[in-house]
């Protein structure tokens, strides 16, 4: 996976060269989760499979107790970008302790989809799949709101 980060990095930044030169001259690109990648692969991967692991088991559980009105399937690319960089700033602070303890803990919150009530006659469907805590929580401050 993390070849393929390297990969997606090598072609995009080169991608949109043409189109700062044109209309942003001297603009740096900018990468927020692959960027971090290079730095602690190993936390990045033990985020990674921690929070599968427990979203898998949140997963079952949930519908074992019917707990969550909705089919859920785990959050492959939220688990990978957004958990396994969490876990690389959590070695950073925590150590190993940190980076298994966060995931941990991450891999069940994303599940739990605060924001589904807020979307429920929009997109709920496609939270569930490409989901995570951002957008979960940019969706409660809309509903919040509206």
């Amino acid at each position: 996976m993390l070849v393929g980060v390297r990969m997606m990095i090598a072609e995009i930044v080169p991608a949109f060269t043409g189109i700062q030169e044109r209309l942003i001259p001297d603009a740096i690109p900018a990468l927020d989760c692959p960027l971090l990648s290079p730095y602690a692969p190993n936390a990045l991967i033990i985020g990674f499979v921690v929070s599968m692991i427990t979203s898998t088991i949140a997963i079952v559980l949930f519908a074992i107790t019917g707990f969550f009105p909705y089919v859920l399937a785990p959050l492959t690319i939220t688990c990978f970008f957004e958990v396994g960089t969490a876990a690389i700033i959590g070695n950073a602070t925590g150590g190993r302790r940190g980076a298994i303890i966060g995931s941990a803990v991450a891999g069940v919150v994303m599940l739990l989809g605060f924001s589904i009530p807020f979307l429920r006659t929009t997109v709920a469907d496609w939270i569930v799949i490409f989901g995570g805590n951002d957008f979960s929580l940019w969706a409660i401050i809309q509903g919040s709101i509206a």
